[in-house]
């Protein structure tokens, strides 16, 4: 455990040294908050209209919270790969990979130490951009269990992310690669659900499920779901075990 906390320390602390991380912060902070403010506008004017229509009853959370965390899905998808793609790419670039390969450090502390702090800098990140819900909480009038389980829906769906970013980059030297690599995979995870209304019952039922999306959506409602957890916690698990793999079969050669 001290191996992989040392591992973790040292990805934070490199995450901070270089400028990226301050550049994809301040990046995500800022499309959070026009997405947010252009929500709430948006929601401002349905108020208005439901001062003219007294069976137009809208809920923040509706027009504000949810759509908030949805858009901040696809906002993760493209920026993840550029935080993951320098965590083993860079490694294997810069020559260090052969001195960890040969420490008494296991390759299982490695990729979790790898992991550990890269899901610590995701979830500073992500606890930035809460500051905006979090307004409403404090000064308006939104059910807040669906905005604090929506926001840790959000935090696995970034985490589950975060592992295959890892996988990937355990692929390559080049952190171009891993980049570009992790960008379409994760458009193909977040759009797996497509073909799904003219598949089959049974494909489409499976297409659904795989579909990061769409095992968000309990959590946006308030709801802890089983199913969801063991989907997020798994696509967690297999991005380690492939990177595991991947990184023995490199030191064995």
């Amino acid at each position: 455990m001290r191996n992989i906390l040392t591992i973790a320390a040292r990805e934070i602390r490199g995450s901070f040294v270089t400028p990226l991380a301050y550049v994809v912060m301040a990046g995500f902070l800022l499309l959070s908050g026009f997405f947010f403010f252009t929500l709430l506008q948006q929601f401002n004017a349905v108020l208005l209209q439901a001062a003219m229509m007294p069976d137009l009853h809208p809920s923040l959370n509706e027009w504000v919270v949810t759509p908030y965390f949805q858009t901040l899905q696809i906002v993760l998808i493209f920026l993840l790969p550029v935080m993951t793609m320098r965590s083993l790419a860079e490694e294997k670039s810069s020559g260090t990979y052969e001195l960890l390969a040969t420490s008494p450090i296991s390759t299982v502390e490695l990729v979790f130490g790898k992991f550990a702090g890269a899901a610590v800098v995701v979830a500073i990140m992500l606890g930035l951009s809460f500051v905006f819900p979090g307004t409403l909480i404090a000064v308006a009038d939104p059910e807040a269990a669906p905005i604090y389980v929506g926001f840790f829906g959000l935090l696995l769906f970034a985490w589950a992310f975060t592992a295959l970013g890892v996988a990937v980059s355990s692929f390559t030297k080049s952190q171009a690669v891993a980049g570009i690599v992790g960008l379409v995979l994760f458009l193909l995870f977040f759009v797996i659900d497509a073909p799904a209304a003219k598949a089959g019952e049974g494909v489409a039922e499976v297409l659904r499920y795989l579909a990061p999306s769409a095992q968000c959506e309990m959590f946006m409602k308030g709801v802890i779901s089983s199913t969801s957890l063991v989907y997020f916690l798994s696509l967690i698990a297999l991005g380690l075990f492939m990177s595991v793999r991947v990184l023995e079969a490199q030191r064995w050669r």
